[in-house]
């Protein structure tokens, strides 16, 4: 794997060779998590149990053969808003910070010397979300979880963003620890990728804090940013190396990272961390799909490093070809998101680091090239490689109207969105009344003459 320093390649050859590998492995950050989010949607908020049942073939597929369409969801009142191929919130809120980024990034700047993204300009980017979706996309803000509603939905957000999210924690008792800070961060390892991994880690808990401050939420963003950074320019190579993350990320937050409202960092809170991200935790152990606690952050921290862990297994004794891999990234995803729970989250924070280990090349066809807007996604991935001097070519931000905060656009009105929501709800409401009419043709009788479409001739009558 290449190293991360590109001025010390020996020859213009190599140089150009180890770029191209890491960008294939930016765009494996992205676009895997992206379909790890999109396939995950399927089973979200499902049961282990009801998503065997739901999925018996255990096979999901955003594109097929000429006549074979996508997966078909489980239709319910969660997933009817959305089509298969469409990713979900997760995705959506890593863009805002992948915009952010673009908006002042060019390529008149050397990679390390590029302006990150801040707390304010995250703030101002998640009120427009809220209130209107991803506006280069015109998409809705499908989604959106309590935790992350009710801070940007709080006055003064817009200005003191972690000082209203701290505020939130105490109110709700220091014990609210929820993945929606982690779903968002991993842009944040590709976008330091020419930086010291202390600064990665102290981007990651800053970006955290916008809306989550808990300890496990902050420590969660921190490890999972070191690992996409270290995965994507080599350092971390194998298990040793994962562990090598966790340890230093951990003790960079002791040391470094802990607010004056922090509560000190313990023992016990090391075991905890080691009971979801340890050496023999597998994703049974997880308990992905417990009742009430699914969307904790280290159920979604542990079930990336399992993942990642299975793969670097798979992988393993010199099995490096590209067929074993272009199996191992859908082999495990599935296996994650059959686990249910909050299984878009999960897959999509699990995708980027699979995606970072494996590179963009081993995703499988069928699920990338039926990716929603996922020309657009690539646009930006390729924007970001040019930002990094990973391709050839130029970019500034400030010419790409996708990254402003509007993308471009003026703002919806009240009267515009609230006929967005109608047709929406109308369109849902279409859907569901057109499955529950299938259902009920399906559905066993014993009178064959009560089933329509009428059985013809009759199994019941002979002929003549």
């Amino acid at each position: 794997m290449p190293p991360a320093d590109l001025s010390s390649l020996p020859t213009e050859a190599t140089s150009y060779l180890l770029r191209q590998a890491l960008a294939d492995r930016v765009a494996g950050v992205l676009i895997g998590s992206a379909l790890g989010d999109t396939i995950g949607l399927y089973t979200e908020f499902l049961s282990a149990a009801d998503a065997a049942t739901a999925y018996p073939t255990r096979r999901f597929t955003l594109c097929g053969p000429k006549n074979e369409g996508p997966t078909l969801f489980k239709l319910d009142m969660h997933r009817a808003p959305k089509e298969p191929g469409h990713w979900t919130d997760d995705t959506d809120h890593a863009l805002l910070l992948l915009l952010s980024f673009l908006l002042t990034a060019s390529t008149d700047l050397p990679p390390d010397k590029q302006p990150l993204p801040t707390q304010a300009d995250l703030a101002k980017r998640l009120r427009v979300w809220v209130r209107q979706g991803l506006p280069p996309l015109d998409t809705l803000p499908l989604g959106l979880g309590r935790t992350v509603g009710s801070i940007v939905a709080s006055a003064g957000f817009d200005t003191s963003p972690e000082a209203v999210a701290r505020e939130y924690w105490e109110r709700t008792g220091r014990v609210v620890a929820p993945n929606g800070s982690l779903m968002r961060t991993h842009p944040l390892g590709v976008i330091c990728l020419f930086r010291e991994e202390r600064e990665a880690f102290a981007l990651a808990a800053e970006i955290s804090r916008v809306t989550h401050v808990d300890p496990r939420c902050v420590v969660a963003c921190v490890i999972g940013t070191g690992l996409v950074r270290g995965l994507v320019n080599g350092e971390v190579r194998d298990w040793h190396g994962v562990e090598g993350v966790v340890e230093r990320g951990v003790e960079w937050y002791v040391k470094e990272g802990k607010q004056g409202g922090d509560q000190d960092w313990k023992e016990d809170d090391w075991e905890h961390l080691q009971s979801y991200v340890g050496r023999k935790v597998g994703l049974d152990e997880l308990k992905l799909d417990e009742h009430g606690a699914i969307g904790y952050v280290y159920k979604t921290l542990g079930s990336g490093v399992v993942l990642l862990r299975m793969a670097m297994e798979r992988l393993g004794n010199g099995n490096e070809g590209f067929p074993q891999k272009g199996k191992v990234f859908e082999e495990l995803i599935t296996d994650l998101v059959m686990h249910g729970g909050d299984a878009d989250t999960n897959a999509c924070f699990a995708g980027a680091l699979l995606g970072a280990y494996l590179g963009y090349s081993a995703l499988p066809g069928h699920w990338k090239h039926g990716l929603k807007h996922g020309d657009w996604l690539s646009g930006k991935v390729e924007a970001l490689c040019r930002a990094l001097g990973l391709l050839d070519g130029s970019y500034a931000g400030v010419h790409d109207p996708d990254t402003e905060i509007y993308g471009g656009k003026y703002p919806i009105s009240d009267d515009e969105m609230e006929q967005r929501w109608m047709l929406l709800q109308a369109d849902v409401a279409a859907k569901m009344d057109k499955s529950a009419k299938a259902e009920a043709l399906k559905a066993p009788t014993s009178n064959p003459w009560l089933r329509w479409p009428l059985p013809w001739p009759p199994k019941t009558r002979k002929r003549g």
